[in-house]
């Protein structure tokens, strides 16, 4: 029994594939009708032209048109008249045909975003360097400020040095002229003091040139030794102008058989120490190097009063007469 349902099942499934079969044949495997294919062509009114850009209106010369006789109408039927004029209309919307938009692939839109980014990247980079560059200039103009701030200190300090250099040097000329003006006046006291004294008529006595009377108030009128403080020549003497030695003359030490007057060039300060002491030809009557070291010891030994009102640096004269015993 089950056999035979089978059997009677794939007679069946078969002779209903057979009937769609034919029935495809006959009434669905029909031609589909092919729309007009081909090429899209650039809009014109001519077969003559030339250039890229679409012109607004066109420039060629109108050409003559032929004369074309019609043909006589043919008689046709009224179903063929109505399948033709779809055909018109086809014709007519071609010509009117709008331009297909335009697919952009992946790659190109890839393209596009790099190249998009590449731009900004520049862009980004250029705005950089403009930055570093301006902070650059900054610097460089805050440099050159600063470097023309401190020439300009430096010259204000220079003159404020100078104008005090000037001051100090007017104060000591002043106070030098001064010096000169009392010595002068006292020179002028002691000549009128020895007047008397003089076996000639001269009003100037004396070897160092100019006019007075060389020599020292505490000398001998009747003395030729032109230097020393008035000892003569077997004492030693100091002289500084407006300052007075402080306690006695440093002895300079002595062990050799060697005679001779040597006279100190000495440099005191406002305190009153000797700073310096050189050799002084003038007064001297040797140049024993023993006997100058000598003396030259002894006089930075040598000690003045104190005057916060005296110049910076005084000089006088310190001699020393070498002899034996």
């Amino acid at each position: 029994m089950d056999d035979r349902d089978k059997k009677y099942g794939v007679i069946g499934t078969t002779i209903f594939h057979v009937l769609v079969l034919l029935l495809l044949i006959f009434f669905g495997f029909k031609t589909l009708p092919q729309e007009e294919e081909g090429i899209l062509v650039n809009f014109g009114d001519t077969v003559l032209g030339q250039g890229e850009v679409e012109p607004r209106e066109s420039q060629a010369p109108p050409q003559e048109q032929e004369k074309v006789t019609p043909p006589p109408p043919k008689q046709e039927s009224l179903p063929e008249s109505t399948e033709s004029e779809p055909n018109v209309k086809e014709e007519v919307k071609t010509q009117d045909f709008e331009d297909a938009p335009v697919v952009v692939s992946e790659d190109q839109k890839k393209k596009e975003k790099e190249e998009r980014e590449r731009l900004d990247r520049e862009r980004q980079e250029r705005e950089e360097q403009e930055r570093i560059e301006k902070e650059k200039e900054a610097e460089r103009q805050k440099e050159i400020e600063r470097q023309q701030k401190i020439e300009a200190e430096k010259e204000a300090q220079r003159q404020k040095e100078l104008a005090e250099q000037r001051a100090r040097e007017e104060a000591e000329r002043k106070k030098q002229e001064e010096q000169d003006r009392k010595a002068a006046e006292a020179r002028n006291r002691v000549s009128g003091a020895f007047s008397g004294k003089g076996n000639g008529d001269s009003t100037s006595e004396g070897d160092s040139g100019g006019t007075g009377n060389q020599g020292y108030v505490t000398g001998d009128p009747n003395s030729k030794n032109r230097s020393g403080s008035g000892l003569g020549n077997s004492g030693s003497g100091a002289h500084l102008q407006g300052r007075s030695l402080l306690g006695t003359l440093p002895k300079p030490q002595h062990n050799s058989n060697k005679e001779g007057i040597v006279v100190m060039k000495i440099t005191v300060d406002r305190n009153g120490n000797v700073t310096s002491a050189e050799f002084q030809m003038k007064g001297s009557n040797t140049q024993d190097r023993e006997l100058i070291q000598n003396a030259k010891a002894a006089a930075l030994l040598a000690k003045f009063n104190a005057d916060e009102n005296a110049s910076a640096y005084a000089q006088g004269t310190i001699t020393y007469h070498f002899q034996l015993d």
